[in-house]
C-alpha cells in the first residue's frame, strides 16, 4: 500500500498464519490491533480465508 496507488490490500491465510497462527485466542482482535498501529483499518476479515485491509479516510 505504499505510494497511495491502492485503495486496499488482501493479505491471505498462509501469510497471516505467519504472524497469527489460525486457532490464536482473539485473532482478529490483534490483526485489528497491528492494523491500527500503522494507520490501517480491518475492512474485511473471514477466518481461513483472508484480511483486506486499506487506509483510513482522510478528514475533510
Amino acid at each position: 500500500m505504499q505510494g497511495g496507488e491502492w485503495k486496499h490490500c488482501a493479505v491471505y491465510e498462509k501469510e497471516l498464519q505467519r504472524l497469527w497462527p489460525l486457532e490464536q485466542k482473539d485473532r482478529e482482535i490483534k490483526i485489528a490491533e497491528f492494523a491500527n498501529q500503522f494507520g490501517f483499518r480491518v475492512r474485511f476479515y473471514q477466518k481461513g480465508l483472508c484480511t483486506i485491509f486499506d487506509k483510513w479516510p482522510r478528514n475533510g
